[in-house]
């Protein structure tokens, strides 16, 4: 029997997808969010969404809204901590080619237009704490002591995801930190002199330290400070604030990024631990009328800037398969079909990605530069595109 009713835990961008797809398919749902005000759902700094997610967002229609409220990237640069260029993706003509642009925007502005295009769906002040599902249904149990009757259960409740424990029954490995910290902010900071627009820049260093910066808009620049351990331990966080460290650790980089941070607030400033979980064909996606996505089912970590959109291509394909599918398992079992083998590369790349950001020393940084001059301007910009167009919607 096809999906009349379905149930989305998470008002994350892989939920609010998933909910609008099935709306405008046609099918009844509810997303039920443990937060319990809109403006703690609009938190976060900026990030990226490669060509792939505009695609995916072409389907659903949100592309042109999504376009009013970014900015595009048209060249994705890499240097060193010394300021030399290692190498200069031009983006402009995949995008051109491709259909759909790159672009650098707001998390709280993609947050607040999926949560308007979702309208009434959203039902915010609900913790899920588990379900039970038979064969004619799934019923979802909240913390309050409601519950509710849906033909198919989404889980979009993130890496530590209460739809994924109850589906594994409590047991399941914990997620797998990275060795490194994301200190992620949104500075004001006006002037094309300053921060040009259109050029995302990733910048890797000695001492186990990277950055990346990228204008959002006229007035405000997104950075992203990532730190490996070795050098989060030298840090005093018990005498100095946020940004004073950011100032110290960076102070020797090339401008713009002491401005940068300097015209960070410290308030502004969130440190995130990077957590992904490895892939394993033992850990299924779904179960009967049960199914993950987004962070709860494959959290990777933010090197190929593609986790928010692996949850939207997540929530179109999904949504897609269970307006179309007569058989809900048939359409879950599909679903992971459809994914697995590409997710799974991207976690494992992005995981390796970051590995290179932990080195330390200055000889094997220097042979890290080296390999990077001789090939990310070709051969690694080629391996990333094939790997991010490789998608069947």
């Amino acid at each position: 029997m096809p999906v009349q009713k379905a149930v989305v835990i998470g008002a994350g961008i892989g939920g609010l997808t998933t909910a609008i797809g099935l709306r405008q398919a046609g099918i009844d749902v509810k997303v039920y969010e443990r937060r319990t005000e809109p403006s703690r759902l609009m938190t976060g700094g900026g990030f990226m969404l490669w060509h792939n997610a505009f695609v995916a967002l072409q389907k659903l229609s949100l592309d042109e809204r999504v376009s009013k409220v970014s900015s595009e990237i048209l060249f994705h640069e890499f240097q060193s901590d010394r300021g030399r260029t290692l190498a200069r993706w031009a983006i402009a003509p995949e995008s051109e080619r491709i259909g759909a642009p790159a672009v650098a925007l707001r998390r709280s502005d993609l947050n607040a237009l999926l949560l308007d295009e979702a309208g009434d769906a959203v039902v915010l002040g609900a913790q899920c704490v588990g379900f039970e599902q038979d064969a004619d249904g799934v019923t979802v149990k909240f913390a309050d002591g409601s519950e509710e009757r849906a033909d198919v259960l989404i889980g979009a409740d993130g890496m530590r995801s209460a739809v994924r424990s109850t589906l594994r029954h409590g047991h399941d490995l914990p997620p797998r930190y990275a060795g490194y910290t994301a200190w992620q902010a949104i500075a004001e900071l006006p002037g094309e002199d300053v921060v040009p627009s259109g050029t995302f820049f990733n910048l890797w260093g000695r001492g186990g330290l990277r950055f990346l910066y990228c204008r959002l808009n006229d007035q405000e620049v997104y950075w992203d400070a990532i730190t490996s351990d070795g050098a989060s331990v030298r840090f005093d966080m018990l005498r100095k604030d946020k940004r004073e460290v950011m100032c110290e650790t960076y102070a020797s980089w090339p401008e713009p990024i002491p401005q940068i941070l300097a015209a960070t607030r410290n308030e502004a400033i969130l440190p995130i631990d990077i957590a992904d979980r490895p892939p394993t064909r033992d850990a299924a996606w779904g179960h009967g009328r049960v199914v993950l996505i987004g962070d709860a089912a494959h959290a990777m970590t933010l090197n190929l800037s593609q986790g928010a959109g692996q949850a939207i291509e997540d929530g179109v394909v999904l949504s897609g398969l269970l307006a179309r599918e007569p058989d809900i398992a048939t359409a879950i079992t599909r679903y992971e079909e459809l994914r697995r083998e590409r997710v799974d590369a991207m976690v494992r790349g992005a995981y390796r990605i970051g590995e290179l950001g932990k080195w330390r020393g200055s000889l094997i940084c220097g042979a890290r530069d080296l390999f990077m001059r001789t090939f990310f301007g070709y051969f690694a910009k080629k391996g990333t595109y094939r790997l991010m167009m490789n998608f069947d919607y």
